[in-house]
């Protein structure tokens, strides 16, 4: 991913010691804005609220590959209103898939704010989640790939009773095509 490092960010990062927050927005209808650092962080003209509950990060990977490169955000699963907008749909629908997702890493002074400007270290989509609750703990990873991740996708419908129901919920009519289609004559006869 392209991108250019501001000069105070990289004289920052060339010390022997430095302070890192992870910036991590999820653009739902709400956006929600959060950070792994101790306090609130003011950063991109926007406030990131510090959260407790995210416990992990996967590193990002870059390559020269047309490649479809993930990264997933393990957060804990005590914060119910996070878990409630992966658990409820829409008329059907998802109301998580395809949010986008953008990760940012940024050198933090010790009087908690930004050297230079956050790095923009992976942006994609929200592709699924996982939910692991046990009798001590909950977790909720958040899976995110890049925008590639439609790359290969065949797009359309399928000749099937789920397919169809999507598209309109009651009709049968598919119920029975996988038993007609082999008596479909096509062209001329």
């Amino acid at each position: 991913m392209p991108r250019g490092i501001n000069a105070a960010t990289i004289a920052e990062l060339a010390k022997d010691s430095f302070n890192l927050a992870t910036l991590v927005k999820l653009n739902f209808s709400t956006p929600l804005k959060l950070t792994d650092w101790g306090r609130d962080v003011d950063a991109l003209s926007q406030t990131w609220t510090s959260s407790s509950h995210m416990m992990a990060l996967d590193s990002p990977v870059e390559t020269q590959e047309l490649r479809v490169n993930t990264l997933n955000i393990t957060m804990s699963g005590v914060d119910q209103s996070l878990s409630s907008i992966f658990l409820s749909q829409t008329a059907g629908q998802s109301t998580y898939l395809d949010t986008t997702v953008e990760v940012y890493r940024a050198c933090m002074s010790d009087t908690d704010t930004v050297i230079g400007a956050p790095i923009l270290m992976f942006q994609g989509l929200i592709t699924g989640f996982d939910i692991n609750d046990s009798e001590n703990s909950s977790t909720l990873t958040i899976e995110c790939a890049s925008h590639w991740k439609d790359f290969e996708k065949q797009n359309g419908r399928r000749t099937n009773t789920n397919s169809q129901q999507v598209h309109f919920a009651g009709d049968i009519g598919f119920d029975w095509a996988a038993l007609t289609i082999a008596d479909l004559r096509w062209g001329k006869s």
